[in-house]
């Protein structure tokens, strides 16, 4: 049965989202189709990022970051995962990213995970964010 009060968002990282999805027994949706309502009901979110080459989120990731922008996020938890395609990150984006959430009273928890780095293991990071969630 899924948890309904944690949400994976994703992109085309789907695999990965519902890998997560299914280690917390939450439900998965796609940034095309997530609304504020959805992130207004649940209680925590995992966030399945990811950015164009220059840095800048992608288009569909624009969109949610302004949902995001518009709901109260206070009392929310809040993990990231960060697509491995974005080279330029060192670290430095996801961390402003972050801090904006921060900023409308999410919570971050966690360290971000990077996927496809070495050393950087999804099910470790599951083990570790999900007392939080």
């Amino acid at each position: 049965m899924k948890h309904e009060s944690i949400v994976v968002v994703y992109d085309s990282g789907q695999a990965i989202a519902e890998e997560i999805a299914d280690k917390l027994g939450a439900e998965t949706i796609s940034v095309q189709s997530v609304n504020n309502r959805q992130i207004e009901n649940c209680q925590s979110l995992v966030l399945a990022v990811e950015f164009q080459s220059d840095g800048f989120l992608t288009p569909h990731w624009q969109y949610v970051y302004l949902l995001l922008s518009e709901v109260n996020l206070s009392g929310k938890n809040i993990a990231v995962v960060v697509a491995q395609g974005n080279k330029r990150d060192s670290g430095t984006i996801t961390k402003e990213f972050c801090d904006r959430l921060r900023g409308k009273g999410a919570h971050i928890i966690g360290d971000q995970l990077y996927t496809g780095i070495s050393g950087r293991n999804l099910e470790n990071w599951i083990c570790a964010i999900s007392p939080n969630l």
